[in-house]
């Protein structure tokens, strides 16, 4: 497996882990976006579970033309 799809695997899992993280989130605190909206605090967690996984997609997007 070369480097590059090595990376961009590791990018799909961390996004995919972030998401599962941030659902099990919701579910642990009782929340229901059926009965109410997002809120900002949840909003702001729900990045900073996903956002590291796109700033890898983002650095092997960059890296990958190399």
């Amino acid at each position: 497996m070369s480097n590059s799809s090595r990376d961009l695997i590791i990018a799909a899992t961390l996004i995919i882990g972030g998401l599962a993280a941030f659902f099990f989130f919701l579910y642990l605190t009782g929340h229901d976006p059926d009965e109410s909206p997002l809120g900002l605090m949840e909003w702001i967690i729900a990045g900073a579970l996903l956002g590291p996984g796109f700033g890898y997609l983002l650095k092997w997007r960059k890296t990958r033309g190399r």
